[in-house]
């Protein structure tokens, strides 16, 4: 069935890798040692001086608004107010992507893709002329933390790390493309990945498929003239039977070969 396609863009969370693990890992790990980087910066964050050693750290801090980045207690409490409200704040992203950095170089932190989506993102990546594509509300640098550090287990087989960033085409976030819900995001995608605004490239953008576990998103995708399917995942929210009435609906990658 991809074979149709030129292109491929693909969400992680609920769609390549499973929601737990950013529920039950990711996010916990983040929180867990978001007060023992806190305590490394001194306040007000405008005394660079005393903040050279943290100095990437502290300029991440002080891109929130001034009114919580007065003081660490303040700025923690709205850092943790942020995760637990599930904020698509792409400061926050870069944030979390800086502390994960560290929990993925020291291997306490593996990614747990699916099998069926590994096997189709080595398909994929020699196989669509257009080019394999992430697009996540995570930052670039966390979706390339997560690609680098994919667990592959096999029974029999000692356990094993793999790195997929060579296997893909590029990345997108909500800075460079935009929120993943807005029309004008895919929009923006499709201009940057080389189809133009023109109506003969306009007429190839149906050849280019957007995976996401989230309705919205996919519809989006759909409204702007890609091929979109929604992916069901064991530990996904159920989808609602008026939506599997508009979109496409698939469990698992070996669908789509």
């Amino acid at each position: 069935m991809t074979s149709k396609f030129n292109s491929v863009i693909l969400d992680i969370e609920g769609t390549i890798c499973p929601v737990s693990f950013v529920k039950d890992t990711l996010f916990p790990y983040f929180l867990e040692h978001l007060e023992e980087y806190l305590s490394k910066i001194e306040f007000p964050l405008g005394n660079t001086t005393s903040n050279l050693q943290n100095a990437e750290f502290a300029g991440i801090l002080d891109k929130f608004p001034t009114e919580y980045s007065c003081g660490k207690a303040t700025l923690e409490k709205y850092i943790r107010e942020l995760v637990k409200n599930d904020v698509k704040d792409p400061v926050l992203k870069e944030l979390q992507g800086y502390v994960w950095k560290t929990g993925y170089n020291s291997g306490e932190i593996l990614a747990p893709l699916y099998d069926d989506a590994i096997e189709a993102i080595k398909h994929w990546s020699v196989t669509l002329s257009g080019g394999l594509y992430i697009y996540s509300s995570g930052s670039i640098e966390a979706q390339k933390l997560l690609l680098s550090h994919v667990k592959i287990s096999k029974s029999g087989h000692p356990l094993n790390v793999a790195n997929l960033n060579g296997l893909l085409s590029g990345y997108f976030d909500t800075t460079n493309a935009g929120s993943k819900i807005q029309i004008a995001s895919y929009r923006r995608i499709l201009q940057k990945i080389g189809y133009g605004l023109e109506t003969e490239s306009q007429l190839k953008y149906s050849s280019v498929l957007f995976l996401s576990d989230n309705p919205a998103e996919v519809e989006a995708a759909i409204q702007a003239g890609m091929t979109s399917y929604l992916v069901y995942r064991a530990g996904n929210r159920e989808i609602p039977h008026e939506i599997q009435q508009r979109v496409k609906v698939i469990t698992n990658f070996a669908q789509l070969f």
